[in-house]
């Protein structure tokens, strides 16, 4: 592709509008450029994203995919209302905008996402916003260039749109060979939070609680922390959970000299057309090391009655949700196992009809959805109360929802599990599991393990360096 390529006139244009538009308002006003591109790897821009921007945001799913970096205009919000700040912040920004280009109109316009809870932490707990360039690809194949600036009412130069146009093509021209793993150095550390038998003990607690009828399930989450001496390459580690993680999403947030990254399972909404979809996900069981024992495992874990509690607990919950804003919505009578390269779960898909799509927003379907039960735990109030208490660290943007939106307020939210917290030499990984009545401390314990494991494989960190880890103090 060459810079002559991206219609720069057309930019102008829309940028010379969108400057009339802020005189007039007296206040800055967003100008979008779009249009289709040949296709991009995906995997082959990863390496340029990081190298020429601190402000990324990667989303690889089976749905779609998202390559963005810079900030146009940033939307964070704190408190319980974050979700709601968030889309009045866009709605107000949208008002004022101006947009051109022979592009798709619902293509992804704002990426991001939330802490798991409304409160203060490395990244902010509500951060959305609009990229400079943003590359997203359909499944089809078909490829569309978003380039964004925002205008200020007061006279500025007017290298604004040449200077994104030629960070586009500076990135395009880049993509390359997908990033190899990186190799594990020496004097690299880990430390389990909670320790082992602090986490079993929590556990036994957790389901005494459950007996004396506090909750009926509560999720409770481990960390395990590993310093490098040399940091870690981001470009590496996603396209290495890429590779390893099919049928997973890819994503990454990275702002503020923080990275939040992981490859996920768990689609929390997806929002087009009028169609809402989410899945129910909970209970977990490990692969087999033959097919014989693999099969063995997968109806054990469609017989197991401990699961189908668990994962019944998350299908009412989701469906109750979607009750309240479709017309129609469709739950299967049974769930059906998904298989991933290390572990199993119980899945649901849930499709509904949303009764008024004139007024629906993605972001109003994650404010009722987040958190679920298969992250949270049910009764939510209750059993989010003892999380909150129980664990002896704050999740962060763990479990929280990370994902886009279009102008159309139409787009995909996952649920950020299977993750990490990366901020110089150190990456904190987490993990969580469901105790229901029944639950096994030494059994919980071990799925934490297997859970971490997806990252694991994307830091590098081989087998015979996973155990035992040393334990916190």
């Amino acid at each position: 592709m060459h810079v002559a390529d991206i219609d720069l006139p057309g930019f102008l244009e829309v940028h010379a509008k969108a400057t009339a538009e802020a005189r007039n308002n007296d206040c800055p006003a967003l100008a979008t450029w779009r249009q289709e591109i040949p296709p991009v790897d995906p995997a082959g821009l990863l390496r340029p994203l990081f190298e020429r921007s601190t402000r990324t945001f990667v989303w690889m799913s089976p749905h779609s995919t998202v390559m963005a970096m810079g900030s146009a205009t940033d939307f964070t919000h704190t408190g319980h209302d974050r979700f709601a700040g968030i889309r009045r912040g866009w709605e107000r920004a949208a008002g004022t905008a101006v947009s051109g280009g022979p592009g798709r109109r619902a293509m992804p316009s704002l990426v991001g996402g939330f802490a798991f809870a409304p409160r203060p932490g490395p990244l902010p707990e509500a951060l959305m916003w609009v990229p400079r360039v943003l590359i997203s690809r359909d499944p089809d194949g078909t490829t569309t260039l978003a380039l964004s600036v925002s205008v200020d009412p007061r006279p500025t130069t007017t290298d604004g749109p040449a200077r994104t146009v030629a960070d586009a093509f500076a990135l395009i021209s880049s993509a390359g060979i997908r990033p190899c793993p990186s190799p594990l150095l020496p004097g690299t550390t880990m430390i389990e939070v909670p320790s082992a038998s602090e986490w079993k003990a929590l556990v036994a607690h957790t389901t005494e609680q459950i007996a004396r009828g506090r909750f009926d399930k509560a999720v409770l989450a481990r960390q395990l922390r590993i310093t490098s001496p040399w940091g870690y390459d981001l470009a590496s580690v996603l396209g290495s959970l890429r590779d390893t993680q099919p049928g997973s999403t890819v994503f990454a947030v990275s702002a503020y000299g923080h990275a939040f990254v992981g490859a996920t399972p768990e689609r929390l909404v997806g929002l087009r057309g009028g169609r809402a979809e989410s899945m129910s996900l909970a209970a977990s069981m490990p692969r087999g090391a033959t097919p014989a024992e693999d099969a063995c495992l997968r109806a054990a874990l469609l017989q197991d009655d401990k699961s189908r509690r668990e994962q019944r607990i998350v299908t009412a919950t989701l469906r109750q949700a979607f009750d309240q804003v479709c017309r129609t919505v469709m739950v299967p009578d049974e769930p059906h196992v998904l298989d991933l390269p290390n572990l199993r779960h119980l899945h649901t898909r849930i499709v509904g009809e949303i009764a008024d799509p004139e007024t629906a927003s993605v972001l109003d379907l994650v404010e009722r959805l987040h958190p679920t039960p298969a992250v949270g735990g049910h009764p939510r109030h209750a059993a989010l109360e003892w999380v909150r208490d129980a664990e002896p660290f704050d999740r962060g943007w763990y479990a929280g929802p990370v994902g886009w939106m279009n102008d159309e307020q139409e787009g995909e939210f996952a649920v950020a599990i299977r993750s990490a917290h990366v901020q110089d030499e150190t990456a904190t990984l987490y993990a969580g599991c469901g105790i229901v009545a029944g639950s096994d401390p030494e059994a919980e314990l071990e799925e934490t393990r297997l859970k971490f494991r997806p990252m694991l494989n994307a830091l590098a960190i081989p087998l015979s360096e996973r155990a035992p880890y040393r334990q916190s103090r």
